[in-house]
């Protein structure tokens, strides 16, 4: 199934680990600021080439670039300028620059090229990218690419596709380094120094069995500080933190995250090594996993893009619709108390301040509770904890923001009546906000739903109606006072 090449008993595989330089990680804003002040340039550079006719100068300008630059480059072009580019560009170039694109881009890059040069590019990256680019084609076009690999790199794309995207085996590349168990620390490295230029950048090297059981890890340092005779099951660790490749994603990067590792191995139900998932692909899931809650928070689909006016109002409709259906009922809590507001006017201008503080209040928790429970550090079982916790919390703050808006109220109108009652309401309306922001998405977990799922909207409505209620409601029973 697995790519290998074995010299005294040491297989490997690239592994497909782009070091971050001190280029890729600012330290400062000022660093920062500059970069995305180059990168704007060159973006302008490739674009007034395009708008001049000089395809081939655009393709020039990135020659010299890294593969992530011209990534983004590219991800800032049109569809059309980025098929004129790409047709400059060498095959080599693009299968680095595949593995850095964004899926859209990544997809634009892919239908440009020919079977042949598809079929390299196949041969060339890693292969979970190749398992990616291969899935976003139609079934057409990758038969095709499928048909000119060789059979073994055929079984390694098909092998990973099997598994579903968003598990550890649908994010895993089949090329690791594995080391047999009666090998030496010296025969290891000079295996490794021999195959060095098939190895790529190697964090860890798995010691497995010929059944490729996994027995332990060993890391490179240790491999280098340890004596050159001593086996390397001596210098492994044996209690190896692994994913099945059924594990979700997300799970396998906060596991990562939480052990602070550089890859995960992933075995099947046997304990056999099928591969590893790799730090840059997890700390993706984790920005695709954080971008796609905020997304769902708020009711927009997380394929969004600017480009497509239709596209937008089609993710965004039927949530502004469902939204529109709360807000009417909101507007049918305040028409049952007309005859108060008509007697007390005022009362209208304050409405908006209790939604809004309540609904802000809310979304606050909701955050909270959506991004702690994204990462594993609470569930369903604190419920009550987090309900009695978040109540406290509500109970001051509608206290002090009532307070302050009373105050405002009286010193306005006069009225310490109309103060007491605004008071009264942000101290329900905000009580009721933040303990809604920990049922919500408590509720959709228990459901088996995400828990992030549009939300804001429900609480909104459940901020605005309880606020409204009673605002207006505790308005009716002094409307003598404030009148």
């Amino acid at each position: 199934m697995h790519q290998e090449q074995r010299s005294r008993g040491l297989s490997a595989a690239c592994v497909t680990i782009e070091p971050m330089t001190t280029q890729e990680l600012p330290r400062d804003r000022d660093e920062r600021e500059e970069r995305e002040a180059i990168e704007d340039e060159r973006v302008a550079a490739v674009t007034d080439l395009l708008e001049a006719g000089d395809p081939e100068g655009a393709a020039e300008t990135l020659a010299d670039l890294r593969p992530a630059e011209v990534a983004y480059v590219l991800e800032h072009l049109d569809d059309d300028e980025v098929a004129e580019v790409v047709a400059q560009l060498d095959t080599d170039v693009l299968t680095d620059v595949i593995e850095f694109a964004e899926p859209h881009t990544r997809s634009e890059i892919v239908q440009s090229l020919d079977a042949e040069a598809l079929t390299e590019a196949l041969t060339e990256m890693p292969d979970d990218i190749a398992a990616d680019v291969v899935q976003d084609l139609d079934p057409e076009a990758a038969a095709i690419a499928m048909e000119g690999l060789t059979e073994e790199r055929r079984q390694e794309i098909e092998q990973l596709l099997t598994y579903p995207e968003d598990t550890a085996g649908g994010r895993m590349t089949g090329q690791v380094i594995t080391v047999a168990p009666d090998l030496t620390v010296s025969d290891t490295v000079r295996s490794l120094r021999e195959t060095a230029a098939d190895t790529g950048r190697p964090f860890y090297l798995y010691v497995t069995d010929p059944h490729r059981h996994l027995l332990g890890v060993l890391n490179l340092r240790a491999l280098i500080t340890a004596r050159a005779n001593t086996l390397v099951t001596e210098v492994m660790r044996s209690d190896v933190i692994t994913v099945d490749a059924y594990t979700d994603q997300e799970e396998a990067a906060r596991l990562l995250a939480r052990h602070n590792l550089l890859a995960l191995p992933v075995v099947d139900a046997d304990g056999r090594l099928l591969g590893t998932v790799t730090s840059d692909d997890l700390i993706d899931v984790l920005e695709e996993e954080a971008s796609e809650d905020m997304y769902r928070m708020v009711g927009v689909h997380e394929e969004e893009d600017l480009s497509g006016v239709w596209g937008s109002v089609r993710h965004r409709l039927p949530w502004l619709m469902v939204n529109l259906v709360t807000a009417l009922s909101a507007a049918w809590v305040v028409s049952r108390f007309e005859g108060t507001v008509e007697q007390v006017a005022i009362l209208a201008a304050f409405l908006p301040v209790i939604g809004g503080q309540g609904g802000n209040a809310g979304i606050q928790t909701l955050t909270v509770i959506v991004r702690s429970m994204a990462l594993g550090r609470i569930g369903l079982r604190d419920t009550s904890h987090l309900i009695w916790r978040e109540a406290r919390v509500g109970i001051l703050l509608g206290s002090f923001t009532g307070l302050a808006v009373g105050l405002v109220a009286y010193a306005w109108q006069h009225n310490p009546w109309l103060g007491g009652v605004i008071m009264l309401a942000l101290l329900v309306n905000i009580t009721v906000g933040v303990v809604a922001g920990v049922l919500i998405p408590m509720a959709l977990e228990k459901f088996d739903q995400d828990p992030a799922l549009s939300g804001g909207v429900w609480l909104t409505t459940a901020t605005d109606l309880s606020g409204f209620f009673a605002f207006l409601g505790t308005a009716t029973v002094l409307v003598d006072r404030l009148s």
